[in-house]
C-alpha cells in the first residue's frame, strides 16, 4: 500500500512539532541497537543492528492498493467517549527523553502512541492513559489485565504476541469497529493477524528488509552495485552471489577471509525465504499450523544459503551482532536493514546505499521480508469505538510525518520504491513455542553442512509441536 498523506494530519503534526520539539523535521536516524522491532517512533524505520528478536518478518502478500494524493481525514469531529487505556512499549519517561534529545539536535520526535495521545486529547478531550512497558512485557501485561477484567482499550499487534492473542481470545474481531476493506489499511497486516477467519488487527505502516551496502567499497573494487543490477532488472540470487564472491577476500594472506560479501543475523534464512515467495510458518494449512521448511522454495533457499556459508564462503558465519562492527569498519560489503534505516543507522566514513532484496528463482519482483505491526482491541475494552478512532489518527499522523520527512531526505523515487516493497512483504507471526528451537536447527544445519532435508524436516516437526503447545490443538 502506498500511503495517503492527509492534509488534516499534516496540520496536526506541524502543531505538535511547534509545541513539543521545534526545529526542523527529524530524519529518523537510528544508532545500531537503539530500536525495538516494530516499536520505534513512528516515521523511523527500525534498525536490525543490535536487535534479533523480530527476525521473522515475512507473510501473506498484501493486496494491490492504490496510492492517493491528499484526501480528507476520515476522523469524526467529536467522540461521545474519549477516555482510553493503552498498553505500549515506551514509557512516558523514555518518550520525554526522546523529545528532549531530538530537540537538542534540532529535530522532531514522533511516536505512534505518545504523539497521538497529545493530538487525540486536544481534539476530543478525555484522557488517554498509556501504560508504558518494555517490549517483551507487553503480552504479559495485556493478558494479565484481560484475565483480571481490567480495562484495556488498545494493544500492539506484532510478530511475537500472535497467534497467542487470537488463539486465547484476548482480542476482539476488529472488523466490528474498523472497516478492514478501506484501502487506507495494509491488507498484509490484516491478513497476517487473521486467525480462524477472524481479523484481530489493522495497521498502515511497514518496514521492508532491504540490502544495505558499502558504496565506497563497491566503487573502489570496480563492482557493479546492487541498485545498478536492480535497475537493470537483474538483481537475483545469482547476481547477489556473484557480487558477494567479488567482494570476499583474504587481504592479509593468512588463509582466512577477512572481508566478506554479506553478513547478518542467523535468521537471514527467513528473509531469503521471503524473496522466494514464502514465509516460515503456515497458519492457513487445513492440517493445522506447520512450517514451510519442507517446500520446494525452502529447499531452494536453504541450499543457496548453505552453499554461501560452506562452499562459496562469501557469507560471514553469523556471530551475534559482529556484522555491525564489520560493516562499519569496511570488512563487510553488504548487510540487511529495515527500510530507510539502511541509510542512517551506521555511522561510517564511507557512502552507504540500499537496494531491494535479490529475487529468488520462485519469487516475484519486490518480494521481501519486513516488519509489520498493528493495533488490536482487547476484549475488556470499554471504548472500542474510541480505540478505532485513535488507531486511524495515529497512522494519519505517521503518514503526514513521513510525507514531509522522507521525501525531503531521500527523494520521491526512493520513497516510491520503498512503498512498493511494503506491498510485497512476506510476514507471519512467530509467537509460538519451539520457534527459536527450530531457528537454531535451521541455522546450525546451514553452517554445518547437514543435509537440507534432514534439518528442514526436524525444524518442521518442532514448529508443529510448538503450535500444539501454544494453541492447544
Amino acid at each position: 500500500m502506498k500511503k495517503k498523506f492527509l492534509a488534516t494530519a499534516m496540520a496536526i503534526v506541524c502543531t505538535l512539532s511547534l509545541a513539543a520539539c521545534g526545529g526542523d523535521p527529524g530524519n529518523g536516524d537510528k544508532k545500531p541497537g537503539s530500536s525495538n522491532p516494530g516499536g520505534n517512533a513512528a516515521g523511523e524505520d527500525q534498525s536490525s543492528a543490535g536487535e534479533n528478536d523480530s527476525q521473522e518478518s515475512g507473510g501473506q502478500e498484501s493486496g494491490s492498493q492504490e496510492s492517493g494524493g491528499e484526501t480528507a481525514s476520515a476522523l469524526p469531529d467529536t467522540l461521545e467517549n474519549a477516555d482510553l487505556v493503552i498498553v505500549w512499549d515506551m514509557t512516558e519517561e523514555a518518550w520525554n527523553k526522546e523529545v528532549e534529545d531530538r530537540k537538542a539536535e534540532g529535530k522532531e520526535a514522533f511516536n505512534l502512541v505518545w504523539s497521538t495521545k497529545q493530538a487525540f486529547e486536544e481534539k476530543y478531550g478525555g484522557k488517554v492513559e498509556v501504560i508504558g512497558v518494555g517490549w517483551g512485557e507487553q503480552q504479559e501485561t495485556v493478558i494479565s489485565k484481560v484475565n483480571a477484567g481490567e480495562v484495556c482499550d488498545l494493544a500492539q499487534a506484532h510478530d511475537q504476541n500472535y497467534p497467542t492473542y487470537g488463539a486465547k481470545k484476548v482480542m476482539q474481531d476488529i472488523s466490528q469497529y474498523v472497516d478492514v476493506n478501506d484501502d487506507f489499511w495494509y491488507d498484509s497486516i490484516t491478513q497476517a493477524f487473521t486467525f480462524g477467519g477472524v481479523p484481530y488487527a489493522v495497521g498502515a505502516s511497514a518496514s521492508p528488509v532491504v540490502i544495505s551496502y558499502n558504496k565506497t567499497l563497491f566503487d573502489q573494487m570496480g563492482i557493479k552495485t546492487p541498485m545498478e543490477y536492480f535497475k537493470e532488472g537483474n538483481w537475483t540470487w545469482d547476481t547477489f552471489r556473484e557480487v558477494g564472491l567479488q567482494l570476499t577476500g583474504d587481504t592479509d594472506g593468512d588463509g582466512v577471509n577477512d572481508i566478506y560479501g554479506f553478513g547478518w543475523w542467523d535468521g537471514i534464512y527467513t528473509q531469503i525465504l521471503a524473496t522466494d515467495g514464502i514465509t516460515s510458518i503456515n497458519y492457513a494449512s487445513a492440517d493445522g499450523v506447520s512450517s514451510n521448511y519442507t517446500t520446494p522454495q525452502a529447499t531452494e533457499a536453504f541450499t543457496f544459503l548453505q552453499n554461501a556459508y560452506t562452499t562459496d564462503k562469501f557469507m560471514m558465519i553469523p556471530d551475534g551482532d559482529k556484522f555491525v562492527s564489520d560493516f562499519k569498519s569496511g570488512k563487510l560489503g553488504m548487510t540487511c536493514e529495515y527500510g530507510f534505516a539502511a541509510m542512517t543507522v551506521y555511522d561510517c566514513d564511507y557512502e552507504i546505499e540500499w537496494a531491494p532484496m535479490p529475487k529468488g528463482p520462485s519469487g516475484q519482483d519486490y518480494d521481501c521480508g519486513g516488519a509489520l505491526t498493528g493495533f488490536s482491541i482487547p476484549v475488556t475494552s470499554k471504548n472500542p469505538e474510541g480505540a478505532a478512532v485513535f488507531i486511524r489518527m495515529a497512522y494519519e499522523l505517521q503518514h503526514a510525518f513521513e510525507e514531509k520527512d522522507q521525501i525531503e531526505k531521500y527523494g520521491q523515487e526512493q520513497v516510491d520504491l520503498m512503498n512498493t516493497l511494503k506491498e510485497h512483504i512476506k510476514f507471519s507471526p512467530i509467537g509460538i513455542e519451539k520457534y527459536w528451537d527450530a531457528n537454531w536447527t535451521i541455522h546450525s544445519g546451514l553452517i554445518e553442512g547437514t543435509p537440507v532435508s534432514t534439518f528442514a524436516t526436524n525444524a518442521d516437526e518442532q514448529i508443529k509441536e510448538g503450535a500444539t503447545i501454544t494453541l492447544g490443538n
